[in-house]
């Protein structure tokens, strides 16, 4: 029986080429943040599930973290790096911001939104701590937009033991979000060799 095993390298790199390749179209369409999401849904977590180390969590069914070593090692890199100037956000000008303990986030975004809470990301933040975020957020479907057309996407996941105590918002423009999963896809491609033999 044969089986697809290129989930961490190849797909993600597959869903990248059909964002470059149809985000001209889906943009004369005002389809391309939507494109953008949906891209985002697949390449980032299913690579990011299936390689990321988590002591509090049970190994993936795959087994790609130990079979997949040096890409798993190459993450463990990356989220150890600063967010700001890494390859997933190369430049210090970005439209990354967050706004910790936001105390709700039910009912229409405008009710609880906190558009002057919200502060350009410290130069101290990791990659480990956005990467979780982003995770969270589209895995739960904790997706927002302002602005129409839309101009930031924002992204929220609950804080404390239970994940209900408070909020952390994270707002973004589509274009450096776009960035982002480039680059994201980007950093699995070193050791593509090794997936093109597996």
């Amino acid at each position: 029986m044969s089986e697809y095993k290129n989930f961490t390298r190849d797909f993600p790199s597959r869903c990248l080429k059909i964002l470059q390749n149809q985000t001209p179209k889906a943009r004369l369409q005002g389809l391309e943040v939507t494109l953008l999401l949906m891209t985002a849904s697949a390449s980032f977590l299913v690579p990011y599930e299936r390689l990321r180390s988590d002591e509090n969590r049970m190994r993936h069914p795959s087994g790609d973290r130990e079979r997949f070593k040096n890409l798993a090692d190459r993450l463990d890199e990356l989220t150890a790096e600063k967010f700001c100037g890494s390859k997933l956000c190369p430049s210090l000008d970005n439209s990354w911001k967050v706004a910790k303990g936001v105390p709700r986030v039910d009912g229409d975004l405008d009710s609880w939104f906190p558009p002057q809470s919200l502060k350009p990301f410290s130069k101290d933040k990791k990659v480990s701590s956005t990467l979780t975020l982003i995770r969270n957020a589209l895995a739960h479907g904790n997706l927002f937009t302002t602005g129409n057309p839309i101009e930031n996407l924002i992204f929220v996941t609950g804080t404390g033991e239970n994940f209900d105590s408070s909020y952390e918002v994270l707002s973004v423009r589509p274009e450096d979000f776009y960035i982002f999963i480039c680059s994201w896809v980007d950093s699995l491609s070193p050791f593509q060799d090794l997936y093109l033999a597996a």
